[in-house]
């Protein structure tokens, strides 16, 4: 076995995402366009859970476009399987946001890893330097939550 498949568990804020048939090319596997979705579902879940949504932020007066988005597929998942996805926020030195994501099977093997960059633009659309203090605290509190090894 790889030395890849053997790293632990990404410690972070996870959901169970079920697999369904509709999500699954002619090969039998699960399109690599969805893992994208399952990503973003782990990454909002973990935001709203402190009332940060893309409605939020523009209310606040800002957007938080994803700028970078790599995958690195492993083992590919199917049908009427369950995926595990986490996410993990780093610690932000700027006005952006850097998501470590895995996505592993039911018997814990690592199907994919993926890493987002967000950055955050004013309501001018003018990019930020550093991250307002609303911003701050949100990311602190999702850092806090995730130390603590949680599901959603």
């Amino acid at each position: 076995m790889s030395r890849v498949r053997d790293r632990p568990p990404l410690i972070g804020a996870t959901l169970e995402i079920p697999v369904r048939f509709a999500e699954c090319d002619p090969y039998g596997v699960v399109w690599h366009g969805h893992y994208v979705l399952y990503l973003e579902e782990v990454r909002d879940r973990l935001t709203a859970r402190f009332g940060f949504t893309p409605a939020r932020a523009l209310a606040l007066g800002y957007r938080v476009p994803v700028t970078r988005l790599e995958i690195r597929y492993r083992a590919p998942a199917r049908p009427d399987g369950l995926i595990r996805a986490t996410a993990r926020l780093r610690p932000p030195d700027a006005a952006r946001f850097i998501v470590d994501y895995e996505l592993r099977g039911e018997s814990g093997e690592l199907l994919a890893s993926a890493e987002t960059e967000q950055v955050v633009v004013n309501a001018n659309d003018e990019l930020l330097l550093t991250l307002p203090a609303a911003l701050k605290k949100l990311a602190a509190e999702i850092i806090a939550f995730q130390e603590s090894g949680p599901s959603l």
